[in-house]
Parts: C-alpha cells; structure tokens; sequence
C-alpha cells in the first residue's frame, strides 16, 4: 500500500504536533482541510494531540488558517476527552482502593498511567481500565500469579458478574460508572508456547519486588494509583502492540504512547541494552525493530532513545497497516482484513490476516492456530 500525499501530510503535522514549540512548521500547514484532518485524527485516536499542533499555528501560518468553526469544532472534541480522562481517573483511583480494600496489591496498566507520560495527560484519548491485580502477601514476592490464583481471581469477578468470560490473560468485571473493566491476571500473552513461557517469567522478574510497580498521584487530585515501571512497560507495551497489530488492528495512539514512554526514560546505556536483550530473549526482535522505525522516521523520536535497532521493511509494513485500520482496525476497508460481522466470519478472517502477516512474523501467526484450540479447551475448564 502506498502512503496517499494527503495521508503524507496528516503525518508530517503530527510530527510537528509531536515536537518542541521551537519545531519549524512543515509546508503541508498550507494545503491541509483541518475537518478532514479531524476525521483522520478521530480515527486513530489522537486528536488532542493535533490539537497541539493547532494551538501553536499562531502567526505562524498565514493562509489557510483554521476557521473559527474549525477551532470550535476542535475544542468540542478535545473538551470531550478532557472530561472522560478525569473521570477514568476518578475510577482508576476507585477501583485501585477497591481491589486493595479486598486483599489484592493492584497496578493499572496502560491507560490513566500513559497519559501520565503525555506533556497534558488530558489529551491522551482514554479506552476502559486495565488493571493487574495478585493475592497481597507480605514482603517482596513474585507477583506473578500461579494457576490456582488466576481460578482465585476469575472465581471473585464471577461472583460480581456471573456472565463474565474469563479468556487467558483478563476477565471483564461490571463496569464502574459506566466504564469498563478488564482484570488482568496476565499482563499479555504470545501465541508461540516457548515465547509465551519466558514472556510470563520476564513479567514477573520485572513487577515483583517493592520497585516493580509505584505509587503515582494524578494530575488533577483524584488521588493515587499504582503503575508500572519502565522497564515492565517497554516489554509490556511492545507485546501488546504486537498482538494488536496480529490480531485486530493498530492505530497510531498505541505508538504515540510508546513514544511518550521512551521519552519518558532515566535509563542508562547498560539498561537498555539488558532490555534489548529481554525482547531478544521473547521472541518481540522484529516488532521492535518495525516500532522504532516508525517512531523515529514517522513520529520524529530521537533514534537514540529507542530499544531496538530499526528496520525499514518491518516499520513500513506496520504503518500501512495502521493507515489502512485505524484504531483497532475498527476503520479497516480491505476484504478479508480482520474486520468481520460474525464469529464464524472473525475466524476466516483471522486466518487470512496471519497469512498476509507470516512473512513478517511467522512464530506468532503459525503458532496461533494450535493456540487457538489449546485456548478453547483452557477456556472451557475456566468458564
């Protein structure tokens, strides 16, 4: 798939949405419909990141500046994802104490904790809450959970919803005031068994212990919640970008909060390279590889802030996919993409997507087949 001129320039202004205010203002400012724009931003989930583009066109631009009903039209979707952060902060801090009240040590993954990562955690899109959840214990154990401990887990939200489907690494639990709630009792998961294996192992090295997780308190004074440290989140974020792009679709909100991640880091030269060597160890090499060349070459990450050497194949086959899916895939117009009416249908598709992704990754796609029935029978003898 060839990347259209207009989709070209949607891309080079988030690059400068992206950078410093002293980031020069590309030419395509000149030539862009700023509704269509919005359309592409909405579709990938990242229109309060173009809003800070916008905000800095200023004298900046001289001809084809935003209309007034542009900016209005702007401001109405950014004030919407401003009041759904701080009400998903209120509920990530709600159900973190309700969890801990309960007797389970808690860390939300991705969500609230990434937009803690944005320089205005207020214009990260937000999704549901994801939370990590492990029987407390005193002292420093592994808070990796055992297989008696994850039917611990699915036992206690069932006794919430009975309806709830537990799947292999998460459970959904009732939505808290109207936001949904998916309960982790595996950060991710991998296809491929032996991946799978040192991935779950991988996890727990690097969430045990009084440094895996920390206390952070939100922006805005809803209180506090737990997250991730680095560490986790670089191998945790890649795989769940990995399984998205395999599975269902990727936007460019997952990678702009990868990009923040980065930017984020205190590491040194030896940490990054011992995590270079973990995605190694997990079999995440070429996701890795195609993530940083997108962030370096499409969001203007700086090339030495990135864990994995990049590679141009792997990255440009990433971003037609994002281009062509949209967050989730949700937008995903090709036949036979992923995108499917039925489940009968989801499997053929599903089918066909690891056909067209095994040139690229083909650990993951010819092992999801034996996955898919092993999870069937796990999923019949924890439901």
């Amino acid at each position: 798939m060839k990347i259209s001129a207009t989709i070209q320039d949607y891309l080079d202004f988030l690059k400068y949405s992206l950078g410093d205010d002293d980031t020069s203002l590309p030419d395509c400012a000149r030539r862009i419909n700023w509704q269509e724009l919005l359309k592409f931003a909405q579709k990938q989930s990242i229109v309060g990141i173009y809003w800070q583009g916008i905000q800095r066109l200023g004298d900046h631009l001289e001809d084809n500046k935003p209309s007034e009903d542009d900016v209005l039209d702007w401001m109405s979707k950014v004030a919407n994802i401003e009041r759904r952060n701080k009400k998903l902060d209120t509920v990530a801090v709600k159900v973190t104490k309700e969890f801990q009240n309960v007797g389970y040590d808690v860390c939300i993954l991705k969500g609230q904790g990434n937009a803690l990562l944005y320089p205005n955690p207020s214009y990260r899109t937000s999704g549901d809450i994801d939370v990590y959840i492990h029987p407390h214990k005193d002292g420093n154990s592994s808070m990796q959970n055992t297989d008696t401990e994850v039917k611990q887990i699915i036992a206690f939200c069932k006794q919430h919803d009975s309806s709830a489907r537990a799947i292999y690494h998460h459970i959904d639990f009732p939505s808290v005031d109207n936001v949904p709630i998916e309960v982790h009792y595996r950060p991710s998961w991998l296809n491929s068994p032996i991946n799978n294996k040192k991935l779950q192992q991988v996890f727990a090295q690097l969430l045990s212990g009084k440094d895996g997780r920390k206390l952070i308190a939100l922006p805005y004074g809803e209180g506090e919640i737990f997250v991730p440290t680095f560490g986790f989140n670089v191998v945790f974020q890649l795989c769940h970008i990995y399984n998205h792009l395999l599975h269902e679709g990727i936007g460019l909100r997952q990678l702009i909060d990868y990009y923040y991640l980065l930017k984020s880091q205190k590491s040194s030269n030896e940490s990054k390279s011992e995590l270079n060597r973990i995605i190694r160890h997990c079999g995440l090499a070429h996701i890795g590889s195609a993530l940083s060349w997108v962030l370096i070459n499409i969001l203007g990450l700086s090339e030495d802030l990135v864990v994995v050497t990049p590679n141009e194949r792997f990255g440009k086959q990433m971003l037609n996919e994002m281009i062509a899916g949209g967050n989730f895939g949700k937008y995903d117009e090709r036949k036979l993409s992923g995108v499917a009416s039925s489940k009968v249908m989801a499997n053929i598709h599903r089918l066909i997507r690891d056909t067209r992704m095994a040139a690229y990754y083909p650990s993951e796609c010819l092992w999801e087949p034996w996955f898919r029935v092993w999870h069937w029978v796990w999923r019949k003898k924890h439901n």
